[in-house]
């Protein structure tokens, strides 16, 4: 049995002629009368009662019509979802983000994506930047969101944004009175820093901010996750210098403040590997990401 013979079926029990039939599938009758005979000899029993008047289904014909209407409709979707596939128009996409990327690149990229590939499932994982890089290395992550461009053979990535830090102060400090700050302001006071060990960028990039403002960063206390961080300052443990963009969460009990000198300090990028990427994967990176870019949201104000 194969598909065609199955199809031919279909078409003779819809329109119960076999001549009609025939020309509907663009055969002669004799070999479609042939392939019919032939379905039903390998099933072992009759499909179709016909006589020289009229060709009609048998009990068995109509259950076997229902069942191979439901092949062909499954061979149908089979083929049209393997075609979107193969044009980069469905699929799964696999996208890994740090959490400042929540805040200013993902909506728009999201929003994007859902617009011109609706068929697509997104799956999203909030991780730290050195995660996700390997997760793509392990082709277990499609694309990236990190705070820096890696060091990778075969890793490909380009800059989507970047942002100023904003110093987390306690609302009862006076460092949380003014509406801006400077790296000055923040010379020999305890600060609480990202972890080298689970966000080495983040962490290298607060200790460059201070060595470029002529001071060593006074760092008292680390943290794994920047909502830990926002908890700790909360504690009254130190000053925390996070991306501006957190200053959405709205956290108790603390003040964000911008900081003037610490402009393009933190940067997003995204990431992807060249040698496995799929169609899905080159269209949104050539679509998307590097020729629309992504739509920054604004400073938010200090509080």
């Amino acid at each position: 049995m194969d598909i065609r013979q199955i199809r031919y079926f279909v078409t003779v029990a819809e329109e119960l002629n076999f001549t009609r039939a025939a020309e509907k599938l663009h055969i002669s009758q004799p070999p479609l009368s042939q392939h019919i005979k032939a379905l039903e000899e390998e099933l072992g029993i009759e499909l179709l009662f016909r006589n020289r008047r009229e060709v009609k289904l048998t009990d068995a014909g109509r259950v076997f019509l229902l069942e191979a209407r439901k092949v062909l409709e499954h061979l149908n979707v089979a083929v049209n979802t393997t075609l979107r596939t193969a044009r980069g128009d469905t699929g799964v996409l696999r996208l890994g983000m740090a959490t400042s990327a929540a805040f200013n690149v993902m909506p728009d990229v999201i929003e994007r994506i859902r617009t011109r590939f609706p068929q697509v499932e997104i799956l999203v994982s909030d991780m730290e930047s050195k995660e996700q890089i390997r997760m793509i290395a392990e082709e277990r992550l499609d694309i990236g969101f990190v705070h820096a461009a890696p060091l990778v053979r075969g890793m490909c990535s380009t800059p989507l944004f970047s942002e100023p830090y904003a110093a987390v102060v306690r609302k009862d400090d006076a460092l949380a009175e003014p509406a801006t700050l400077t790296m000055a302001d923040l010379v020999g006071r305890p600060l609480i820093a990202f972890s080298p060990a689970h966000a080495p960028s983040l962490a290298d990039s607060l200790v460059t901010a201070c060595l470029a403002a002529g001071f060593n960063p006074q760092i008292a206390h680390t943290a794994r996750h920047p909502f830990t961080m926002l908890q700790m300052v909360g504690m009254g443990l130190g000053i925390a210098l996070v991306p501006a963009s957190f200053a959405r969460t709205h956290f108790p009990g603390v003040r964000f403040v911008h900081v003037d000198d610490t402009s393009r300090q933190v940067t997003i990028n995204a990431v992807w590997l060249e040698r496995t990427a799929s169609t899905l994967v080159r269209r949104i990176v050539a679509e998307i990401l590097e020729h629309d870019g992504v739509s920054p949201q604004p400073r938010p104000a200090s509080r």
